[in-house]
């Protein structure tokens, strides 16, 4: 009976270390708005003292590489299909395994085996939005859940608050990395990103606002002939702020990793397809860029 009461814990131990690395489940906190000029004055006048109102209440999931830290962070931000449903399962993010059935596996296995601790936010889960692919809408909450994150991490003993990045997909007609206008648009603390990863797909390059960070954007249109114009229009574009650089990889649809199911295949027919050779130059652009700047 001794025997077995040895065995059963060996093997319940040798589970708890191959499932070290699955992902944590987290509350926080999305950025707040500051209150407006005329809300202050109307509260003076009233003699009251309001507060910023709180930000909405968002989830997060998180993987970290072995060791304890502290680890450079990449804060990933999902596309206009939300997170996949398997970064709630408990093998999400086990180390050892080579499933990679959604976008979100295929990105936090490649960033975890590079050094990164990886934080999935989940925009639309605790707003109970499925999906905007199929009707997409544009609201400034993402860049709001964004610096919630950030703020979040920058306080974890298991990140290093100087070396977190960002990286994200668009989510229908608009992306927005955060830019230097946004540190007066939101109640933020003192913590910035190190450094942005945009994937975007759009017949148009540049950007239209400075970038707060140095960025790198990844266009997946398939107009090959942009492959030239886009890295000169985005550099000069990004004069005044940080540095951003936009690199074109026709043909890389938005399913370009293996077996990612798109919520509507009727809609994107057009991104079923994918070009595996530009796939693995994005990933090592990624990994070349993120190492630049947040030296793992």
């Amino acid at each position: 009976m001794l025997l077995k009461h040895v065995f059963l814990l060996a093997v319940s131990c040798l589970f708890c270390a191959s499932s070290g690395n699955a992902a944590d489940s987290v509350k926080l906190e999305s950025a707040g708005v500051p209150l407006s000029e005329f809300q202050q004055k109307r509260a003076q006048a009233r003699g009251e003292v309001l507060q910023p109102p709180r930000g909405d209440e968002i989830q997060a999931h998180i993987v970290k590489p072995p060791g304890n830290g502290p680890h450079p962070v990449v804060i990933y931000l999902h596309d206009c299909g939300g997170l996949a449903p398997e970064v709630k399962s408990q093998e999400f993010g086990v180390q050892g395994s080579s499933a990679e059935a959604s976008r979100e596996a295929f990105w936090t296995k490649r960033l975890t085996s590079w050094g990164y601790a990886v934080v999935l936010v989940d925009s639309y889960g605790p707003r109970g939005i499925n999906d905007t692919c199929a009707a997409p809408m544009f609201s400034t909450a993402r860049v709001a859940d964004t610096y919630g994150a950030l703020a979040y991490v920058a306080k974890q003993p298991w990140a290093d608050p100087q070396r977190i990045g960002l990286l994200g997909f668009q989510t229908g007609d608009i992306w927005r990395v955060p830019t230097p206008a946004d540190t007066t648009a939101f109640v933020i603390g003192p913590e910035r990103f190190k450094a942005a990863v945009a994937f975007v797909y759009s017949p148009k390059c540049g950007l239209k606002s400075r970038m707060a960070a140095p960025t790198l954007v990844i266009n997946g249109i398939s107009a090959p002939e942009q492959a030239e114009t886009c890295p000169r229009v985005t550099a000069q574009q990004s004069e005044g702020g940080a540095p951003a650089e936009e690199r074109v990889a026709p043909n890389l649809f938005k399913n370009f990793e293996p077996n990612s199911a798109m919520p509507d295949k009727m809609t994107f027919s057009d991104w079923l397809k994918a070009e595996p050779r530009n796939a693995e130059m994005a990933v090592a652009q990624v990994r070349d860029f993120l190492a630049q700047h947040l030296r793992p």
